[in-house]
């Protein structure tokens, strides 16, 4: 969404920058044939048409509760990733680190039957988590190589923004309740590639399990109401509402394309071509 860019935009260039001066300065500090790379990535994904194994709200008992919601996240990642080679051979590689940076989350759900809809908008959050690779390979730097990837993020943020709508205008209004989003997600990637020097490119399969948790507080005025409309708005402003949001499908190809213009410097590009396609960017340099 357009709202998003200036801000992730923004982060994502300061994060290269942190990257290049870090990069160049350890680069100028050790001697050759070091053992940290350190990147920074900026990324795009979602999730359409998103399952709810957990629904729970405090006025199921007062008021009925319709079916025939589709709902969807979207998000932009900008984060730093720094990885210590732990083995560096000729014909293996494994290494493991981090990542930190910050992310932004859309989360909207649809009625068309009843014409509602509603969307929030997540205040930037940290988000952080371990990462580790191994790459087996023919010879560095040229020929076939095989690469396993796992990365686990961790997110969590309050609402930015909110909007509802729906044709009668009836409803909970933004003013009314507040919305809190805890995300994790845990990423594999088995991909397949061949290495040409300046270029290479692979292909494989990836393994998402991303997991949304949405906590809803209400605080709305009970002034004028009665009966069951009462006792659910007493319901709603004594206890939180808790959902529960995952992806119907776990399992997407992968390709990634990357180019070094030196032996330091890479650039890899990656896509996960789903109905949501899931975009990155990689700046990577080793020291």
């Amino acid at each position: 969404m357009s709202f998003l860019l200036p801000p992730f935009l923004s982060g994502w260039r300061t994060l290269v920058g942190v990257a290049c001066l870090l990069a160049l300065w350890s680069g100028a500090a050790v001697a050759d044939g070091g053992s940290w790379e350190l990147s920074a990535t900026a990324r795009s994904l979602g999730y359409r048409d998103m399952r709810e194994p957990v629904s729970f709200t405090p006025s199921a008992a007062y008021v009925p509760q319709h079916g025939g919601w589709t709902r969807s996240w979207t998000e932009q990642r900008a984060f730093i990733g720094a990885l210590y080679r732990v083995i560096d051979q000729r014909h293996v590689v494994v290494s493991a680190g981090g990542n930190i940076g910050t992310a932004v989350g859309v989360f909207e759900a649809k009625n068309v039957g009843q014409g509602f809809a509603e969307l929030w908008q997540t205040k930037p959050a940290l988000v952080w988590g371990p990462c580790a690779r191994v790459v087996v390979r023919r010879e560095p730097g040229q020929g076939v190589f095989a690469r396993l990837e796992y990365a686990y993020f961790s997110a969590a943020a309050g609402e930015a923004r909110e909007e509802v709508s729906s044709p009668s205008g009836t409803g909970t209004p933004p003013s009314a309740r507040d919305a809190f989003f805890a995300w994790t997600s845990h990423e594999a990637s088995a991909a397949l590639g061949y290495d040409w020097g300046r270029f290479s490119a692979s292909a494989g399969l990836s393994l998402i399990a991303f997991r949304l948790d949405k906590r809803l507080t209400h605080h709305v005025d009970p002034t004028g109401s009665s009966g069951n409309a009462l006792a659910a708005i007493l319901a709603l402003n004594a206890f939180p509402s808790h959902y529960v949001y995952e992806p119907r499908s776990l399992v997407a190809p992968i390709l990634s394309l990357t180019f070094r213009p030196t032996e330091r410097l890479s650039l890899e590009g990656s896509i996960r071509p789903t109905d949501q396609p899931d975009v990155s960017l990689r700046l990577g340099l080793a020291f």
